[in-house]
């Protein structure tokens, strides 16, 4: 019978080591920032579709940080839309009902689709805007 001492145990520093894939979605992301500055090509990393661990994450949002909007969305399920430390870099996730995130982006541009109105939304409420003013009349 073996006894707990006996198991090896390893320790990771909480450097880069401890999150192979977070430097390297770093060094995309700088690509994808320099398209959107130089050529306005925007871009998206679905981080659900890459064998990330919880270091990984850790490590990108410890190294990207937060910024200065975030917004909730109510479009077929909640979402969040944080703008990371890094403009033009937004961490957008969304969630099921039961508040698991069931799909993750790091979107590189200077405004998310899903905070943008919508072209047709915007007629329609040209048009509900110009009944109110009509009937103030």
């Amino acid at each position: 019978m073996s006894h707990l001492g006996d198991i090896p145990v390893t320790v990771l520093q909480a450097g880069a080591d401890a999150a192979p894939h977070g430097r390297a979605l770093l060094v995309e992301l700088e690509t994808l920032l320099r398209d959107l500055v130089e050529q306005g090509h925007e871009g998206s990393i679905d981080l659900r579709s890459l064998p990330l661990s919880p270091g990984d994450l850790a490590f990108l949002e410890q190294h990207l940080g937060q910024g200065e909007v975030t917004a909730e969305v109510s479009a077929l399920g909640p979402s969040t839309v944080q703008e990371t430390a890094i403009h033009g870099v937004w961490w957008v996730r969304h969630y099921n009902s039961n508040d698991e995130v069931m799909a993750e982006f790091l979107e590189i541009t200077q405004c998310p689709d899903i905070i943008r109105a919508h072209p047709a939304d915007v007629r329609d409420s040209l048009e509900e805007l110009r009944a109110k003013l009509v009937e103030l009349d």
